[in-house]
């Protein structure tokens, strides 16, 4: 079973039990996932697939980062959202094994530890976890290692 026939079953089931939060946040994804579809002229492998969800958990995140703090309301929605698109990743690295997984990386690719290597680091790391970290946490140890 494909990523995007999993979704699918999944929002049949939200819709039977009228979650609509839950519906709206897999038809973001699908629809996400549809248009590459269309764009490419081809079906998206699952990881592939998995860039979108990525994408959804990141303004989700964005969203949350911007709601004043007096509106709990949509604070809590937007929880709830992001809840909803985690369960939809693999289990993500933690940044402890993430910084020792860096390290590593700079000994086999023989990387000085400067400023220069970080694009290269950053690149590398996000090809070997893809889905499994975020650009974001990436860069805040890059940057706290190169230092």
């Amino acid at each position: 079973m494909s990523f995007l026939d999993k979704l699918r079953k999944e929002k049949m089931q939200s819709m039977r039990e009228k979650d609509k939060l839950k519906t709206g946040v897999i038809s973001l994804i699908m629809s996400g996932i549809s248009l590459a579809e269309k764009e490419e002229k081809r079906e998206l492998s699952d990881e592939e697939a998995l860039t979108f969800v990525q994408r959804e958990l990141k303004q989700a995140r964005d969203t949350l980062d911007s709601i004043p703090n007096d509106r709990q309301d949509l604070i809590d929605e937007t929880n709830i959202k992001i809840e909803i698109i985690e369960a939809y990743l693999p289990e993500q690295i933690s940044e402890e094994d993430l910084e020792v997984e860096i390290e590593k990386i700079i000994e086999e690719e023989n990387l000085e530890k400067l400023p220069k290597s970080k694009g290269i680091l950053i690149k590398k790391t996000l090809d070997k976890f893809k889905g499994k970290t975020d650009g974001k946490t990436v860069n805040k140890l890059v940057s706290k290692l190169l230092s």
